[in-house]
């Protein structure tokens, strides 16, 4: 199945490479902020694309992306996003959900290595799911939300350094994710709740991975053609 949006990127990546490396910072902070606006992904990439070609037009008169942009990035792809389509309800839930998939393969296979660390065999004998390893796993998916969404409000507000608040509150936001998982992995591991063969969660996982990234290149198809 062709995939529009994945061609898209992977042409604005190789245009990018032409740019000089503040520029690249410059644009990779642009395309976060015009993410926190909820746009469609296939229209960022548009407007990703507008921006490196009017960057390397600008070198023909000895000027970069920061002469471009001037002292607010924002203001800058605000004028370019004028047109662009928001990210429906639809969308959010494919790309998202693509995102959350990742993270429970990686947290699937943290606790099959967690068995071969504590001397144990996953392929001699079922995988045991304990309360301890769900209360951790649903602790780090929340907080890595929780984290994701304070980023994004850091990048609505002017400026283009952090400050020592946002910086603390990042910090402190890690520290309670890390915290509250170890005290749910070590004061919860005693309770059972259910064993599996190592090899389901791996087919279960990769099967729903496969329908939504087919459901999400789909859609993103149809608006790349309504583009």
């Amino acid at each position: 199945m062709e995939n529009l949006l994945g061609v898209l990127k992977r042409e604005n990546k190789e245009r990018e490479k032409r740019l000089i490396v503040s520029d690249r910072r410059i644009l990779s902070d642009m395309v976060g902020y015009m993410k926190t606006q909820k746009i469609c992904d296939y229209d960022i990439e548009l407007v990703r694309k507008t921006i490196i070609r009017n960057a390397l037009r600008s070198y023909g008169r000895k000027k970069n992306l920061t002469h471009l942009v001037g002292d607010d990035y924002r203001k800058y792809c605000d004028k370019l996003c004028e047109n662009t389509r928001k990210a429906t309800g639809k969308e959010l839930i494919f790309s998202r959900g693509v995102t959350a998939i990742y993270a429970m393969a990686l947290m699937y296979m943290a606790r099959l290595v967690d068995i071969v660390m504590t001397g144990g065999s996953f392929m001699k004998e079922p995988v045991e799911i304990n309360l301890g390893y769900l209360a951790a796993a649903a602790v780090i998916l929340l907080g890595t939300l929780v984290m994701y969404y304070y980023i994004f409000r850091i990048m609505k507000q002017k400026g283009t350094q952090m400050s020592t608040g946002q910086t603390g509150g990042m910090i402190a936001i890690l520290i309670v994710i890390i915290g509250l998982a170890y005290a749910g992995a070590y004061f919860l591991s005693d309770i059972h709740l259910f064993n599996v063969i190592w090899w389901v969660p791996i087919a279960l996982i990769a099967l729903i991975y496969v329908l939504f990234k087919i459901l999400y290149i789909q859609y993103e198809n149809q608006m790349a053609k309504e583009a």
